[in-house]
C-alpha cells in the first residue's frame, strides 16, 4: 500500500488458491487468495511472523499490508497475496481451497448478492459523505 516493500515474481503463477484456516482468516480478513510463483526477489523491509508451526507470514514493516506466506523452512511454493500483485487480471481463477471446512457459510453459499461496480462503488460512498 506505501510501497515501501516491493517484490519481483518470476516464472509462470500458479492458478490462485484460497486458504480458509483461522491463521489466514485473521491475516488478510478473509480467506488468504495466494498466487504461487517459481521465484521471488522482495526488496523493502518485511516483517516476518511464525504463524504455525509450519508457515509464516510477511508483511510491509512499515503500513502492515498482507503480503507473503512461506513455509518455515524456506522451501516450498513462493506465495503472494492477490491483492498485492500490481496486475493480477492475468492469473487463473481460484483452482483450490485449503481448510474448506472453515468457509464461513456466507462464502459458501452467496445468495443473493449485490455486485456493484467500480463506479457504483464508489458513487455508494460518496453519497454517504456529509457535504
Amino acid at each position: 500500500m506505501c510501497g515501501d516493500t516491493t517484490y519481483i515474481a518470476g516464472g509462470t503463477p500458479s492458478a490462485a488458491h484460497a486458504c480458509h484456516c483461522d491463521d489466514c482468516h485473521r491475516f488478510a480478513g478473509a480467506g488468504f487468495v495466494g498466487v504461487n510463483f517459481e521465484t521471488l526477489e522482495v526488496n523493502g523491509p518485511v516483517n516476518w511472523f511464525d504463524s504455525s508451526e509450519w508457515g509464516r507470514r510477511g508483511s510491509c514493516s512499515n503500513c502492515g499490508s498482507a503480503m507473503f506466506w512461506q513455509l518455515r523452512s524456506g522451501g516450498g511454493p513462493k506465495v503472494v497475496t492477490l491483492g498485492s500483485l500490481d496486475d493480477p487480471s492475468e492469473i487463473a481463477p481460484i483452482n483450490q481451497h485449503y481448510f474448506a471446512d472453515n468457509i464461513p457459510a456466507g462464502y459458501s453459499d452467496a445468495g443473493d448478492v449485490n455486485i456493484m461496480s467500480r463506479e457504483e462503488t464508489l458513487a455508494y460512498f460518496a453519497s454517504m459523505s456529509p457535504e
